[in-house]
C-alpha cells in the first residue's frame, strides 16, 4: 500500500490519481484508433472523451457520496478526490447520458462511436484498479489463502485484493472483445457486451469485497446495477441485430429465393403476301 508515491514541498503524487489518469490516457488512444479505423473523426471524439472525463469524474463522486457520505477528517469533502471515493458505475451513468445529448448534437451515429469506447474501456479499468490497489480502497474481506495483502488503513489482517481480482478480469474482457471483434453483427453489441460484461465480473467479484454494504436482497448497490446491466445487455443486442440500418454482416438464416417469372411476348409473324395478292400488270 503506497497511497503516495512521491512527496515533495509543493505536491504530493497520488498512486490513485495517477493510474486512473494513466488508464484514461490509454484507454483514449485506443478508442480513437477505434474511431478512426471506423471512418470517425478522431478529433471530435477527442474532444468528447475529454469533456466526458469531468463529467464522469464528477458522476462517479456524486453516487460514491449518495452511498457513503462525504466523509469526516482533515481533507474531507466532495473534492477530495485524492482519497479516491469513485464509484464506477456514476462514471457509467453520467458519461452515457452525456455521449447521447453530445453525439445527437454533433448528428454522428451513437451506436458506431460507442462501440470503439467499449474496445477501450476494459483496458482503462484494468489500470485504474493499480491505484485503488495502491490506494487501498476497493479491498476484500479477510483472505486466508497465500495472496492475502494487508492494507494498514483497513487494519493487520490479510484482506482478498479485490482490486487485483477486477483488474485480471478487465484484461481478460478485453482480450474477450477482440474475438468478439470477428464475430459481432450489428454496430452497438461491443459497448453492449462490454457492460454486460462488466456487470457479470463485478457482480461476482462483489462477493469478496469488504467495503460495498448491503443494498437490497442481500445484495450490493454494484451487484443490482451489474444484473441489470447483463440483462439489459443481452436485451440490447438481441433488438440492435433486429435493425437493419445497424446490421455490420448479414443474417445466417436461410433466405428464400423466388425466381421472377418471365412475361415473354411472343413476336407477331410477318404477314405473308400471297402471289394472288401482287398486283397484276
Amino acid at each position: 500500500m503506497k497511497p503516495i508515491l512521491l512527496a515533495t514541498p509543493w505536491f504530493n503524487v497520488y498512486s490513485y490519481g495517477l493510474f486512473l489518469a494513466i488508464g484514461y490516457t490509454i484507454a483514449t488512444l485506443w478508442i480513437i484508433r477505434e474511431a478512426v479505423h471506423n471512418g470517425m473523426p478522431g478529433e471530435t471524439i477527442f474532444d468528447m472523451l475529454l469533456m466526458q472525463l469531468v463529467v464522469g469524474v464528477f458522476g462517479a463522486r456524486l453516487l460514491y457520496v449518495s452511498e457513503y457520505g462525504i466523509g469526516t477528517g482533515p481533507g474531507a469533502g466532495f473534492f477530495a478526490f485524492e482519497r479516491g471515493g469513485l464509484t464506477f458505475y456514476g462514471a457509467v451513468i453520467s458519461s452515457f447520458a452525456f455521449d447521447i445529448l453530445y453525439l445527437k448534437w454533433l448528428r454522428l451515429p451513437f451506436w458506431r462511436v460507442m462501440d470503439a469506447v467499449g474496445f477501450g474501456l476494459p483496458l482503462g479499468i484494468a489500470i485504474a484498479r493499480i491505484g485503488c490497489f495502491l490506494n487501498g480502497c476497493c479491498h476484500g474481506v479477510e483472505c486466508s489463502q497465500p495472496w492475502g495483502v494487508i492494507f494498514p488503513r483497513v487494519g493487520y489482517t490479510p484482506v482478498h485484493p479485490t482490486q487485483i481480482y477486477e483488474s485480471i478480469a478487465c484484461l481478460g474482457l478485453f482480450i474477450a472483445l477482440q474475438v468478439l471483434r470477428r464475430h459481432r453483427r450489428a454496430y452497438g453489441e461491443v459497448i453492449l457486451a462490454t457492460l454486460g460484461g462488466y456487470g457479470v465480473l463485478r457482480f461476482c467479484i462483489e462477493f469478496w469485497r469488504g467495503d460495498n454494504p448491503i443494498f437490497a436482497f442481500h445484495m450490493t448497490l454494484s451487484q443490482v446495477i451489474g444484473i441489470a446491466l447483463a440483462l439489459g445487455a443481452a436485451a440490447g443486442i438481441a433488438i440492435l441485430r433486429q435493425r437493419t440500418d445497424l446490421l455490420i454482416m448479414p443474417s445466417a438464416a436461410p433466405v428464400e429465393i423466388k425466381p421472377k417469372t418471365a412475361h415473354l411476348v411472343a413476336p407477331k409473324p410477318k404477314s405473308a403476301v400471297s402471289d394472288e395478292s401482287e398486283p397484276k400488270e
